[in-house]
């Protein structure tokens, strides 16, 4: 209860803009950090600041306030949600997405709740979820990142929806797996008969220059970063789709990469005897199996 009404204050907060340009964590220790928040995952976040790159524990977090008001409400919502208080978390998700209708990450969190709230109604429960997985044609491997998929049969509704074997499982309705075992995200992708679980992939592309029409594809600026705004018509021969965003180029970020700069990688790269490698970063919808 006393969570709920901190909740609420902080939400009064929110209601107005803020004054400082730039999100504040506060940790449990009375310090106080300002940058941009540029990762959040279940047990850490990292902030962007004027010294470099911070990572921060949510253990030592006290409270995180964002320049952004959505992203406000969808911390606060998914506070709640952690206390399994599902109607708050879904009428702050909403209001988020209210406050801006084009935010994916509010979007996605709606969904996570509806699915929490279904699974409760249901009384569904699983035990062991590695091997529950194995109905989907799924077998999944803890590595210090992200779960990574060790298997995928053919014949199994992960691999129809285009899951391969050496994929990252990077969120999963838009919660980060980093930093989670195994198990963690099994459990996550589990869910009732004939649902559909949104699952972000994190997969390398490898383009040889003279192969095919170099690079065989253009990139853009979108709000989630350097992505593929077009790629070869039938298809390109790596794999590339529209849409995919562009998370390294050569090993390298792009998180701070200007657009004109990522061009000219890719063209100077033509030239190189290893072409071109891309971490890409990809949204698939799994439908669930009828026996779930």
């Amino acid at each position: 209860m006393l969570r709920l009404l901190s909740i609420l204050a902080v939400l009064c907060l929110c209601i107005g803009p803020l004054t400082a340009h730039a999100d504040e964590i506060y940790l449990t220790s009375g310090e106080r950090l300002k940058g941009l928040v540029v990762e959040e995952h279940l047990d850490r976040v990292v902030l962007s600041t004027v010294d470099g790159e911070r990572t921060v524990l949510r253990s030592a977090i006290d409270e995180i306030f964002f320049d952004d008001p959505e992203r406000n409400y969808v911390y606060l919502g998914n506070e709640a949600l952690a206390e399994a208080d599902i109607n708050a978390a879904a009428a702050l998700f909403r209001k988020a997405l209210q406050l801006n209708p084009e935010f994916e990450e509010a979007r996605d969190a709606i969904r996570r709740a509806e699915e929490r709230r279904q699974k409760m109604n249901k009384g569904w429960s699983v035990i062991n979820p590695e091997t529950q997985l194995q109905k989907y044609g799924l077998q999944l491997e803890s590595t210090g990142r992200f779960p990574v998929v060790a298997s995928v049969r053919p014949e199994g509704v992960a691999f129809q929806a285009g899951l391969h074997a050496g994929d990252g499982i990077v969120a999963i309705w838009g919660e980060s797996m980093a930093y989670q075992p195994a198990s963690v995200a099994a459990e996550r992708l589990l869910g009732l008969p004939e649902t559909t679980v949104k699952v972000t992939i994190e997969r390398k592309a490898s383009l040889i220059a003279g192969k095919h029409a170099w690079p065989g594809f253009e990139m853009e600026m979108s709000p989630q970063g350097l992505s593929v705004s077009r790629v070869l018509e039938g298809g390109h021969p790596a794999g590339l789709q529209q849409g995919d965003i562009v998370h390294f180029l050569n090993g390298h970020p792009t998180r701070y990469l200007p657009l004109a700069s990522a061009r000219n990688t890719v063209m100077q790269s033509r030239s190189k005897d290893k072409g071109l490698v891309l971490t890409l970063r990809r949204h698939i919808f799994i439908q669930r199996p009828t026996e779930g």
